[in-house]
């Protein structure tokens, strides 16, 4: 091989190099239908490093924020918090103010297994306002590690789904995930909590409050 091609060669290497990089920079992928999109942000770019629990969640699933509720029976009751929010929790699950905006409601039989939910003034971008949120979750909760970051939509209106674990000093591994949406200049959220060896039921329990919730 000549010199000019050898020169060639090894620029179209390092320009190939440069574009994968931006490509992993930020991962974008994009499935479902119906008016759900799921977006993948950030990936790429962790609080800090981690490896899989084991019981991390799916994916989220197309469609299970319908626009009319199926009815949860008895085993649910309605709750409410400012700006016309509400949702569900189970029964007996008793709900207390929480920060301005928001409540608590914890699980009588542990405690240390609760929700959150709530409504606030809606304020920058969704995504980076949820991203910024993590950094500063990752100077107080030790051993934060994002299992997800994604855009998402809550019957039409964006959305994004943050999932994440960090480390109890007292508890173990905690197990973290929320639904944020906005609407009408409001930012509604559902939250998740319980130890990680505890996780299976949560997903399911997210799934119905959002899908319980208003607006």
């Amino acid at each position: 091989m000549s010199a000019s091609n050898t020169r060639f060669a090894a620029v179209l290497g390092a320009a190939n190099f440069l574009v994968c990089a931006a490509v992993g920079t930020v991962l974008l992928l994009v499935t479902g239908s119906e008016g759900q999109t799921v977006q993948s942000v950030s990936a790429t770019d962790p609080v800090t490093a981690g490896t899989s629990t084991g019981n991390e969640s799916p994916p989220p699933a197309t469609g299970i924020y319908p626009s009319t509720p199926t009815p949860v029976g008895d085993d649910y009751e309605t709750v409410t918090a400012p700006d016309g929010f509400s949702t569900v929790v189970p029964r007996g699950w008793r709900s207390e103010p929480k920060n301005p905006g928001s409540f608590q409601a914890n699980d009588p039989a542990d405690e240390s297994h609760y929700v959150r939910y709530g409504a606030t003034e809606a304020s920058g971008d969704l995504v980076k306002t949820h991203v910024d949120a993590e950094k500063s979750a990752a100077t107080r909760l030790s051993g934060l590690h994002r299992v997800r970051m994604d855009r998402t939509d809550v019957r039409g209106n964006e959305a994004v789904d943050w999932e994440f674990t960090w480390e109890s000093s007292t508890e173990g591994t905690r197990h973290v995930r929320a639904i944020y949406w906005r609407t009408g200049g409001v930012e509604y959220f559902v939250y998740v909590s319980a130890l990680d060896s505890a996780w299976q039921p949560m997903p399911e329990l997210l799934t119905t409050m959002v899908g319980q919730s208003r607006p």
